[in-house]
């Protein structure tokens, strides 16, 4: 007897957990039918990267309860404050896995893989085995002198923004919002090669003029934060896979001789070793503007210093604009870090010839005696920043101006004497900004074609 009402008393628990909450939640339509004030906090969007289930016009006996499933899972009640709890658990959960769980496992394991390899290659040297056989284990060249940039807390401080310009993604990864979405979701796309021809006329023209006056043009665009990190984004439904860049530099590549570096892929190689991008900033770190100078140093035939050679060292700090954007206080984050390179051509002095204002060096210019004998003019937004300490080192003379305050004076001047101009923005600003860079660059080399031809009369 006692058995039987255990029974039906179970029964009636899972009965009663299946209807209330859609009973509740049809009352609740029913009361918030006017305003929706209710259902806007119970029912507010997660930007899924998917569009939800639908039930299919063709009846298929093997697929009708799976997509019964998925359709009402898609349409559970209380499904948005379900999915955000659950990931405010996993963050909770993923910080004591990654200290106590996972790195013991990864040790224990690539040991005995180390050992088990080691018994059939006995002939290879033991040091050099190790750093093969763990990077073989672990899929990535994990060397020694690198850091795991995941080996950081994991808390949630960031309750809510102030401002719709600003997204907060899992684990308070923060995005800018703006015309950002439209780029990553694949809405903003140029696919055919008579759009892309016209897009990029501005960007060959000036290609034309440098080469009349001997000058050579990079055009180096950034890859947003959420391009490379796209993990910690909520999930958006993507209409196509591929940025608009890739579509221009494919044409670039396949029918010009101008140089467009768009550098995600050799961003995405080394982004299991290093964190390249600032969690509550939207700029790359030192190590993504690193390998960003490198493909365009790469283009101008300097040597390159391999990243794992490099020296680095974290530092904590709080690189947070996109929390003073979002309209929120920033006193509560916890410190992040940042990375200083150690060893980067320590012996080089640099001088520093010209500054424009000693606070923001929104221009200056440098002089290195050691450097590589060209001189670079740099022009770009805020993301040069993290390129010009390797820059400055390697060239005898670094012209440096930032986009935003257009000092046409200075530009001029630059832009004249100048071996190599290279034009740095980050991918939100290329359509918009560049071809008025390219306009003002193209009238400074005219008058200086003009002027060399007076010259040379």
């Amino acid at each position: 007897m006692f058995k039987r009402i255990q029974k039906i008393i179970f029964i009636e628990i899972f009965i009663a957990l299946i209807l209330l909450p859609m009973l509740s939640w049809g009352v609740i339509s029913i009361i918030d039918s006017k305003n929706n004030s209710i259902m806007k906090s119970l029912d507010f969007d997660l930007n899924e990267k998917r569009n939800k289930a639908t039930l299919s016009e063709v009846f298929d006996a093997t697929k009708f309860t799976s997509e019964v499933e998925n359709y009402y899972n898609d349409r559970l009640p209380y499904r948005s404050i379900l999915i955000t709890f659950k990931r405010y658990l996993d963050a909770k959960i993923e910080l004591p896995y990654k200290n106590h769980i996972e790195k013991p496992l990864i040790k224990l394991f690539s040991k005995k893989k180390l050992v088990e390899d080691a018994e059939e290659e006995i002939s290879i040297s033991s040091e050099r085995f190790m750093d093969d056989a763990v990077d073989k284990f672990l899929g990535h060249g994990l060397y020694k002198d690198e850091i795991d940039p995941y080996d950081n807390e994991i808390e949630f401080p960031i309750r809510y923004l102030n401002d719709p310009k600003v997204i907060m993604g899992q684990s308070d990864w923060l995005y800018l919002n703006e015309n950002n979405i439209s780029y990553y979701q694949g809405l903003n796309v140029i696919a055919s090669d008579s759009e892309i021809k016209k897009y990029i006329a501005p960007y060959l023209r000036l290609k034309n003029m440098c080469d009349r006056v001997g000058k050579r043009l990079i055009i180096l665009i950034c890859p947003e934060k959420e391009e490379i990190y796209p993990e910690y984004m909520p999930t958006l439904e993507i209409k196509n896979e591929r940025e608009k860049p890739y579509y221009i530099s494919e044409y670039i590549k396949n029918n010009t001789d101008l140089i467009y570096i768009y550098p995600k892929d050799e961003m995405l190689q080394y982004k299991k070793n290093y964190l390249l991008y600032k969690k509550y900033d939207s700029h790359w770190n030192a190590i993504g503007g690193y390998i960003a100078a490198n493909e365009i140093k790469k283009k101008l035939g300097c040597n390159i210093i391999p990243l794992r050679d490099l020296k680095l060292k974290k530092v904590k700090t709080l690189d947070a604009d996109l929390a003073f954007y979002g309209n929120t206080s920033a006193e509560s984050l916890p410190l992040t870090f940042k990375y200083e390179v150690l060893n980067y051509k320590t012996d080089h002095f640099v001088d520093f010839i010209f500054i424009n204002n000693q606070i923001t060096y929104d221009s200056f210019t440098t002089h290195c005696n050691k450097g590589f004998k060209r001189k670079v003019f740099l022009l770009g937004d805020s993301f040069r920043e993290a390129m010009q300490d390797y820059f400055v080192k390697d060239f005898e003379e670094f012209y440096c101006n930032t986009y935003l305050n257009m000092h046409e004076k200075f530009i001029r001047e630059e832009a004249k004497r100048a071996d190599d101009i290279i034009i740095s923005l980050v991918e939100r600003n290329e359509e918009i900004v560049l071809p008025q860079i390219c306009e003002l660059l193209y009238g400074i080399l005219g008058e200086y074609e003009n002027e060399l031809r007076t010259l040379f009369k």
